[in-house]
């Protein structure tokens, strides 16, 4: 099973454009060569390339940064990315909207919080009934899931960056086909 990640840092670039370059790079390391960000890259429900439906992917972005993961479909359910610089801050009282009672406990409340991004990120096309909020997802010892559809599950994994001195937490969550 092959995921492979790409972050493109650039203050001069907008969002779009970072988050496509990295899943442009992505693509390259496969020898597809993409030629136009935009209408090569165009996307269906955020996780499927129309040009190639052979692949899922996750695409994530925060001010200077973009981010995407990519794997074959044939390997991988659904994928989610996150990324957030270290320094945005999260205030104590926002934890009810995402934090679980299940939840590992983690140090650093942003590493929480990108874990929960991804994991929503490769939940969402899984299908569940009413709304899939980040407090329902319970991230525990490395896999996520939910009391709603504890059969579905994935495993979430984080990185920490140093760019210009600057930490970025790095979050991917996956599902796999069985």
């Amino acid at each position: 099973m092959k995921i492979t990640h790409e972050v493109q840092i650039s203050s001069d670039k907008d969002a779009f454009t970072n988050s496509r370059e990295a899943l442009a790079s992505l693509l390259k390391q496969e020898m597809v060569l993409i030629s136009d960000l935009k209408q090569d890259l165009e996307l269906v429900n955020y996780q499927n390339l129309k040009n190639f439906p052979e692949y899922v992917l996750s695409l994530s972005h925060t001010k200077g940064a973009g981010a995407a993961v990519l794997a074959k479909k044939a390997e991988i359910a659904s994928l989610g990315i996150d990324i957030e610089w270290s320094d945005r801050h999260l205030k104590d009282e926002a934890a009810r909207f995402y934090r679980h009672p299940e939840d590992s406990s983690y140090k650093d409340k942003l590493e929480l919080w990108t874990m929960k991004e991804a994991a929503f990120k490769a939940l969402s096309p899984r299908g569940f009934p009413g709304v899939l909020v980040l407090s329902k997802i319970i991230i525990k010892d490395g896999e996520f899931y939910t009391n709603e559809r504890p059969l579905i599950r994935g495993r979430v994994e984080t990185h920490l960056k140093i760019v210009d001195n600057k930490k970025l937490w790095i979050a991917i969550a996956y599902t796999t086909l069985k």
